[in-house]
């Protein structure tokens, strides 16, 4: 085995990472809120300035992101609380949706009360407009929107499709799963909801979206294209990627390819591991993402949801 790569020592920033499971709810809370009303959010992958000169056309009145806005700038919507909402929630019920896995519908397999989902998100100084799923479907005209990541985000992805699917009848509608891609259309309206298994972002020997609970596991270096072929050309796109590097103080990284007879195999730190896929998916989407076209979005940390 040869010896590690360089990369600079950061137990400390290892530290500083482990925070309340409420944080990380809360996170990946107002970044799912953030893409269903994304309109005029502000992408959280800069890429670029599309500004040449010229005013930019409009071809529809854009809605406010969020209600009673202040004057000269938008409301801070990271600064807020929860609070209770018994009559706009919930969204929608368990038992209406089909597309929730079997493992993950809650109600069913008993849990006792149902308060969890009376709750919603409210900025201190403005209010998120209800959602309207009317609105969202015609935003998604002739779009693809897709999920890349774990299981924390394939659970994202059922949220979306169970807001939407309601109002698509049964024959304009289709669910269907190509090994690691999982595809929602709506016929109608020319849109898709995606989710693509990708824990890692970089190839993997967890790729298999159904196998995948391997113990030793092991990330290629370099290798995001493998994934990222099948991500081009959608609209919006929302990455994680956080639980599945919390397997201890190193990860084992393949220089090479899985294909190697002779595998060339170093161990580093996890959280040099989890910065160089993070380099390589802003360099992905740099290179091939157009800023007129799509919005990007990450969603780091997260509670686990196992046991």
């Amino acid at each position: 085995m040869k010896p590690p790569f360089s990369s600079p020592t950061s137990s400390s920033a290892l530290r500083k990472a482990r925070f309340s499971p409420y944080l990380f709810t809360l996170l990946a809370f107002i970044v799912f809120v953030a893409v269903l009303y994304g309109e005029d959010f502000s992408c959280i992958v800069e890429l670029g300035s599309e500004s040449d000169g010229r005013p930019i056309e409009k071809s529809r009145e854009k809605l406010p992101f969020a209600i009673g806005e202040i004057e000269g700038g938008r409301c801070d919507v990271f600064s807020g609380m929860w609070v209770r909402d018994e009559s706009n929630r919930p969204l929608y019920e368990e038992s209406a949706c089909p597309y929730i896995q079997p493992q993950l519908t809650c109600q069913e397999h008993g849990r006792p009360e149902k308060e969890y989902q009376f709750w919603r998100w409210q900025p201190h100084d403005c209010s998120l407009p209800n959602f309207n799923a009317t609105l969202m479907l015609e935003t998604l005209r002739g779009k693809r929107m897709m999920f890349v990541g774990d299981s924390l985000n394939r659970g994202q992805y059922v949220s979306m499709v169970c807001l939407l699917h309601s109002l698509i009848p049964e024959d304009a509608k289709s669910m269907e799963t190509f090994d690691s891609l999982t595809i929602f259309t709506a016929k109608e309206y020319n849109a898709t909801i995606e989710f693509y298994w990708a824990p890692f972002l970089l190839e993997s020997n967890s790729d298999d979206a159904v196998i995948h609970r391997v113990s030793d596991r092991i990330v290629r270096k370099g290798s995001i294209n493998k994934h990222g072929k099948y991500w081009k050309g959608v609209d919006i796109l929302v990455f994680n990627t956080y639980l599945w590097w919390m397997t201890g103080l190193k990860m084992k990284i393949l220089r090479g390819s899985f294909d190697d007879e002779v595998k060339d195999i170093v161990e580093i730190t996890t959280e040099d591991a989890f910065r160089m896929a993070m380099k390589s998916m802003l360099k992905w989407v740099e290179k091939n993402m157009d800023p007129k076209k799509t919005r990007v979005f990450f969603t780091s940390m997260s509670p686990s949801h196992a046991k």
